[in-house]
């Protein structure tokens, strides 16, 4: 563990990093509360052992200004003092801190103290990691990697309002498999999902950008966000979509549009007067239903709309 040592005076300073090293920690010893602020805003630390009486900024102080600034890190704060009463405690408690040690430091129960604070701090950890996983669970299509519906809509809202701020084109690409239904039934389920997983590959091998945003939101539909991107470029990017899926020829002879598997896009882009993602949404599926309705394996943009 990084372990910061607040302490004024240099030779207990020394001593309680020493025992942190023996410990087999790293200790970064800081003389004051500002320096201490200073450090925890350039790297992150696992553990703070805070004296409490330093001139300058006292150890409560600079807890509070350490958990008004880190609201959404957490790490455990020790405070160290010869003044130890439950007075001390409740304040020191509700100004951040986790535990209390009494001065002089006794080395093993400093260490033992350090052990506990590790401990909680890794489960904290753990929890923070479940979190984000069950985040990620939530907003991402477990098959293709790519984001579900729930998580695109998300982020199409966020750059929709993002796009409208700062006046820069939105556009989006719905894409839907042809005859998915019919592989489906002919080559089995376990090979539509490879097949989905194909789309998916075709897609991201087309978007080449950072910014641009893959989605799967249906069972063979997929969306593409493009932002800073007018509706001529997101034609484009769509036709070279089409067109790799179709050049890997990957077979599909149930298929009534082609022995391979072929895709229908609707393309459609931002404008003055839309309300909101929704509308976009609406546009650009009313361009893959009239793709769909030409014969499938086609781009369709509305082009009265650019």
């Amino acid at each position: 563990m990084k372990v910061l040592v607040v302490e004024d005076s240099k030779s207990v300073r020394s001593l309680i990093a020493a025992y942190v090293e023996e410990a087999g920690h790293k200790a970064i010893p800081c003389g004051s509360g500002t320096d201490a602020l200073a450090f925890i805003e350039s790297e992150p630390v696992d553990l703070i052992l805070m004296d409490v009486e330093m001139p300058g900024l006292d150890g409560y102080e600079t807890t509070r200004r350490i958990r008004s600034r880190n609201k959404e890190i957490w790490f455990p704060i020790v405070f160290l003092s010869s003044k130890y009463s439950s007075s001390d405690f409740v304040e020191g408690v509700n100004a951040g801190g986790d535990a209390y040690l009494a001065k002089p430091v006794n080395g093993p129960v400093l260490q033992a103290m350090v052990r506990a604070m590790g401990r909680i701090a890794q489960a904290q950890e753990q929890l923070q990691a479940a979190k984000l996983e069950l985040e990620r669970v939530a907003t991402h299509d477990t098959l293709t990697g790519t984001m579900n519906r729930r998580g695109f809509l998300s982020v199409l809202e966020r750059e929709w309002r993002r796009g409208k701020r700062e006046s820069f084109p939105m556009s989006l690409i719905v894409l839907a498999v042809d005859a998915f239904k019919s592989y489906n039934d002919n080559y089995g389920l376990a090979n539509g999902d490879k097949c989905l997983k194909f789309i998916t590959d075709c897609i991201q091998r087309s978007v080449l950008r950072p910014a641009d945003l893959v989605g799967r939101i249906g069972d063979e539909e997929f969306a593409i966000m493009l932002p800073n991107t007018e509706l001529a470029g997101a034609v484009d990017v769509a036709e070279r979509i089409r067109q790799n899926i179709l050049k890997a020829a990957r077979e599909h002879r149930y298929s009534p549009v082609a022995e391979v598997v072929t895709a229908s896009l609707g393309v459609a882009s931002q404008v003055e007067g839309l309300a909101d993602p929704e509308v976009l949404f609406k546009d650009a599926n009313g361009c893959l239903s009239k793709a769909k309705q030409e014969g499938r394996n086609r781009v369709v943009a509305n082009f009265q709309h650019s």
